[in-house]
């Protein structure tokens, strides 16, 4: 409650100070306004009465500010729009006859001129027309403050509107990065490694092929959950666990019909993590590789700091190879690298009823020495 109320106070003492700064700066307007009229009509040679003229001055700023205030009533009352001319009319002219009455009789009183010299038509007319002049500059100045204030909610609706999009993309990136880790963490890597270690002691000598197959899956599994914590793994590793994943597979039917090309590895590049594993997994999971008229082919090359990726598969509905995808998708494709790259990459996917065609250019992440 006490900071509640500290809160409270803050915020009043705020707007109290927002109307004094007004009210000052509209009086330092007409302070300097009031001289400079007077100014001009001394170098014209008219006489000047203060009392007369700061009398006629409080009238006339009240025209400036009455008129804008009776037509914002009449707006917000009136929806009809012949009915709120119609009143605005009338309002107006009550106004003015209101004004030069009083600015008649403030004459009548301070000059101590008779009703037929303050009032005569001559100064009635000059007097209407001054309430004019003010109550119309009184309605400009209230159209223009509205126009104002209108740009500034605008400007401050796209101003939360953009923090609320940063805010929500910088949330996805979080929950993209949270997928990865659930994905990684769903298995207990020192379990799987020891079992897989003690697969291959007891196997290798009798079964030496078996063995290294259980070494490659080793291989396989230690590369998938190990942990990048800027979202990127070693260009030289991807590839290692692309071919250990091939041949993985390989092992597993006697016939595999796949043309593989990957370019060997000379400079530490870095490249976003599971970008390529997740496309080999859809190379995979429906794709035909038994078949020799029906060949797939892998080419992954590097070329100044690109990476080209294609892929060429034919599918089939019982495939010998079939896998289970790791759940990433495209999906995390596409928003990986826009994310990291924004429109600088090139992903095509042609997917028809028998083949399954990928290509993909991407930059690549160099890490000197």
């Amino acid at each position: 409650m006490v900071r509640r109320t500290k809160k409270n106070e803050q915020a009043n003492f705020m707007v109290d100070s927002r109307k004094l700064k007004t009210v000052a700066r509209h009086s330092l307007f007409w302070v300097i306004y009031i001289c400079y009229e007077n100014l001009a009509a001394f170098i014209g040679g008219l006489g000047i009465n203060i009392s007369s003229t700061l009398s006629a001055f409080a009238v006339n700023i009240a025209d400036f500010y009455i008129f804008w205030a009776c037509y914002q009533m009449l707006e917000k009352k009136i929806r009809k729009k012949t009915l709120l001319i119609t009143a605005i009319v009338i309002v107006s002219i009550a106004i003015i006859a209101i004004s030069a009455y009083l600015k008649v009789l403030l004459s009548m009183l301070i000059l101590k001129q008779p009703f037929s010299v303050a009032g005569n038509n001559e100064r009635a007319v000059a007097m209407s027309s001054r309430a004019i002049y003010f109550g119309t500059l009184g309605v400009a100045y209230g159209f223009f403050k509205q126009i104002i204030l209108k740009e500034r909610e605008a400007a401050q609706h796209r101003l939360e509107k953009a923090v609320m999009l940063q805010q929500q993309e910088k949330l996805e990136k979080q929950a993209l990065r949270a997928e990865l880790s659930v994905i990684k963490s769903q298995i207990n890597p020192h379990f799987i490694f020891n079992t897989l270690g003690f697969l291959y002691g007891e196997t290798y000598k009798k079964l030496p092929e078996v063995g290294e197959t259980i070494i490659t899956l080793s291989n396989i599994m230690r590369h998938a959950l190990t942990k990048n914590e800027d979202g990127f793994s070693s260009l030289e590793s991807e590839l290692g666990y692309i071919k250990d994943f091939i041949k993985i597979h390989a092992a597993r039917s006697p016939n595999f019909f796949l043309s593989v090309n990957i370019d060997t590895v000379t400079r530490p590049y870095k490249i976003v993590s599971l970008v390529l594993i997740t496309l080999i997994e859809n190379m995979f999971k429906h794709g035909i590789f038994n078949q020799n008229t029906k060949k797939a082919t892998l080419n992954i090359t590097i070329n100044d700091g690109l990476l080209h990726f294609y892929s060429l598969n034919y599918k089939g509905g019982n495939s010998m190879n079939k896998i289970e995808s790791n759940g990433i998708g495209l999906n995390y494709i596409k928003e990986r690298l826009t994310e990291e790259y924004g429109q600088n990459f090139e992903l095509l996917i042609n997917e028809t009823h028998n083949s399954y065609e990928c290509k993909l250019v991407m930059p690549l992440k160099y890490e000197s020495n």
